[in-house]
């Protein structure tokens, strides 16, 4: 019970004005998922399916594009087993309709993004557990990185639900979501994901700063922001040390490092109450 404070809302940085025209979602989608992302799939789907089975899978664009679409609506309408989408008593048109089920099941069983053949074996020091998907995280990063960061950025990590069978798959008591993989952001005030590290153990992170695991990631997520304009990021205790602050310093010049007791932040007990 007292009076509200004057806050400091002032900013010096410059950023671009909004766009005039605002994008649709498919529009939005189409600048992460691009058209060489799409062929991509193509490419590898048909070798997977030849390598398996000595015949091509002959899917092609528009397929692999149906697909996706399927699978984004399921996320959206939720069913128990996907097979209940084409089942007669609970059909849904709108996934039904432009693919039969006996072809979804066979793209999503030939479903590849890399040449297997290619994969380096675990002992080789340049083994990457996520080379099947490598070239389409680095392709989703690139989409990533072309929209312009705002002002405020925080790094944290989040587990991406997942339940199937990988190396990758952690189990993390204190999340919300307890089985998944573990994933490392940097996103902004407004939600958006700019940049992310999926953790695979050692070989996280390729550049070894000495400030750990923690630093180490910090450093990398936000190495992509321009350094002429002033950011603040924000991270929590587990990332926070005195080490990373001293090399945030000496990298970013213009980086604000924000104290945490500069901020008014609601108790623990008022934040369980809410939840």
């Amino acid at each position: 019970m007292k009076d509200i404070e004057e806050v400091d809302t002032s900013c010096n940085a410059v950023f671009s004005d909004p766009p005039g025209d605002e994008l649709t979602p498919l529009q939005y989608f189409r600048t992460m998922c691009s058209d060489d992302i799409i062929q991509k799939l193509v490419d590898q789907c048909n070798l997977y399916c030849t390598q398996k089975t000595s015949a091509s899978l002959d899917t092609n664009v528009r397929e692999i594009e149906k697909y996706i679409r399927i699978n984004t609506l399921a996320g959206v309408v939720k069913m128990l087993s996907y097979r209940i989408y084409w089942a007669e008593a609970t059909i849904f048109s709108p996934i039904a309709d432009p693919m039969p089920r006996n072809r979804f099941d066979k793209l999503r069983n030939y479903l590849h993004v890399n040449d297997n053949t290619k994969m380096k074996q675990r002992e080789d020091p340049d083994y990457d557990k996520l080379f099947r998907e490598r070239p389409f995280v680095e392709k989703i990063k690139q989409g990533f990185s072309i929209i312009e960061p705002e002002e405020y950025h925080s790094v944290d990590e989040l587990i991406m639900p997942f339940k199937g069978h990988s190396s990758l798959k952690h189990y993390v008591k204190s999340k919300p979501q307890k089985w998944g993989i573990n994933v490392f952001a940097r996103a902004g005030d407004s939600e958006i994901v700019y940049d992310f590290e999926i953790y695979r153990g050692k070989g996280t992170v390729h550049n070894d700063t000495g400030l750990g695991i923690s630093g180490d990631i910090v450093i990398r997520l936000v190495e992509g922001l321009p350094k002429y304009k002033n950011f603040k990021v924000f991270t929590d205790n587990r990332f926070t040390s005195y080490n990373l602050i001293s090399a945030l310093k000496n990298a970013f010049w213009l980086l604000e490092l924000l104290d945490p007791q500069d901020c008014n932040l609601k108790a623990d007990s008022e934040l369980k109450k809410q939840a």
